[in-house]
């Protein structure tokens, strides 16, 4: 029974390292997740933009005499292939396409995106992470990271921005930060709820009066245990008398 559930393990440790869990292996790519809608911003000025809008973040990449992207995510068993939705392209005349299935192929540790043309705008959509989100530097150049509605960086306990942004500014209630270069393998945001700093104050402010509370009781209580000894010596002193 031993060495059969030692088995059972075993095979299940392999398969998930093989990567044959998932519904779509190795070479295979979920067709209605590619042909997904989304309208995305073509119109910006970074190498790439990353707009988040919770579960997920929708990427544009700007690229120039490039026949393909590779595109990968990265777990605690190592890289694994992105499971990109709504992939479309932009000709630098302005036509958006959709890029079909046949020229995406997913692969043990990467997404290989075949382009229609060198040069021109990719787009795709990605998971996020819960309040965070971590892209890798798969193209050089200047990046912008997009925020939900009502989201803030800027506490250290709450929020961490790696590498540090060059520029931070606020539209329309969501957090714009911007790179002019980035040289790291990767952009990654944790980020907090604009209210949720309220609720840390607050919090803060109560395990402080707690605090301030506890160190004044315990200075009282020294000071009356230094005058209860001083009333006994005083006590021991008129009785020797």
């Amino acid at each position: 029974m031993k060495r059969q559930l030692l088995a059972l393990v075993l095979l299940g440790v392999l398969t998930v390292s093989t990567g044959c869990t998932g519904l779509f292996g190795p070479g295979q790519v979920d067709e209605e997740r590619l042909s997904q809608e989304f309208r995305y911003d073509w119109d910006t000025d970074r190498k790439v933009t990353i707009n988040v809008t919770g579960e997920q973040y929708h990427a544009v990449y700007d690229l120039q005499n490039r026949s393909r992207l590779v595109v990968n995510t990265r777990d605690f068993t190592g890289d694994q292939p992105l499971s990109v939705a709504a992939l479309k392209y932009r000709y630098p005349n302005g036509t958006v396409t959709k890029i079909p299935a046949s020229q995406v192929e997913k692969k043990q540790e990467k997404t290989v995106i075949s382009l229609p043309a060198r040069k021109g705008k990719v787009a795709f959509s990605a998971p996020a992470g819960g309040k965070q989100v971590r892209v890798p530097t798969f193209v050089d150049g200047s990046y912008e990271v997009i925020l939900p509605q009502n989201m803030r960086v800027g506490v250290p306990v709450l929020s961490q921005v790696r590498p540090g942004a060059d520029e931070q500014r606020i539209e329309n209630g969501r957090v714009h930060l911007l790179w002019e270069d980035v040289e790291a393998d990767s952009v990654s945001v944790s980020y907090y709820l604009a209210r949720d700093l309220w609720i840390f104050g607050g919090v803060l402010a109560l395990f402080l009066l707690v605090g301030i509370g506890g160190a004044a009781y315990y200075v009282l209580q020294i000071r009356q245990l230094e005058q209860r000894r001083e009333e006994t010596g005083l006590d021991m002193g008129d009785g020797s008398g």
